[in-house]
């Protein structure tokens, strides 16, 4: 169990890189072609290059250590639930 956390808490951090990324890279997008961003600009659109990051850190990080904790465990699932069903049934019996 230690080793799958271990392989969703790196699929989070992975995320935590990822997911602020993209959002630098749309933020870009929209400061180049919104026509309100540019000169005479308050700097609004500038200060969404580091809000904007900041704001998606944590739910990236935790969509994808979702993400790696229900892949792990669905890796897990035994490949005949009839027979993984009997073993427990039987459990503690002796034959």
């Amino acid at each position: 169990m230690g080793r799958l956390l271990l392989k969703a808490l790196r699929t989070g951090l992975w995320g935590l890189v990822i997911g602020p990324l993209a959002a630098v890279i749309l933020v870009f997008g929209a400061i180049i072609f919104d026509p309100k961003c540019g000169a005479g600009d308050s700097g609004g659109c500038a200060m969404g290059l580091v809000t904007v990051p900041i704001t998606v850190a944590l739910p990236s990080f935790a969509l994808f250590f979702v993400g790696g904790l229900l892949q792990g465990l669905w890796q897990r699932c035994p490949a005949d639930p009839a027979a993984a069903i009997r073993r427990l049934r039987n459990w503690g019996r002796q034959e």
